[in-house]
């Protein structure tokens, strides 16, 4: 997520931005910093989608006047709901609301929450991860 903010408010690659990440981040394994950077790659393949699914899902929301981590969190947790289907959508639900708590307003959390717990239900992902355990 970091990776991706800081690429979104520099304009840079990732490229250019992982090093500073990687700086304020000391505690990044090789197999996080390898997840990390498939997640990113998905969100700059699928980006439109995935700004068309929150545009659609947040309705009276304009995705511009949202947090940008907001933003950020909600790319990142629909490619994980989307495209890595090995993790639970609730798994994936309950860490971007924890993420948007930690690192966004107030009223973040809640609003993440929402959007994410609608598409994962509209979807059926909810439906799957009882399947499956």
């Amino acid at each position: 997520m970091q990776l991706l903010y800081s690429m979104e408010i520099t304009a840079g690659t990732a490229g250019e931005c992982l090093p500073g990440v990687l700086d304020n981040s000391p505690n990044v394994n090789p197999n996080m910093k390898s997840y990390g950077m498939s997640l990113l790659d998905l969100v700059q393949e699928h980006r439109e989608e995935l700004d068309n699914i929150i545009t659609e899902t947040s309705q009276s929301w304009d995705i511009n006047r949202m947090a940008l981590v907001d933003v950020c969190v909600l790319r990142i947790a629909l490619v994980e709901m989307l495209y890595k289907v090995d993790v639970p959508a609730k798994v994936v639900l309950t860490e971007a609301v924890q993420i948007a708590a930690k690192y966004s307003t107030e009223d973040s959390s809640s609003f993440i929450n929402g959007i994410l717990h609608h598409i994962a239900e509209s979807r059926g992902f909810f439906q799957s991860s009882k399947e499956n355990g």
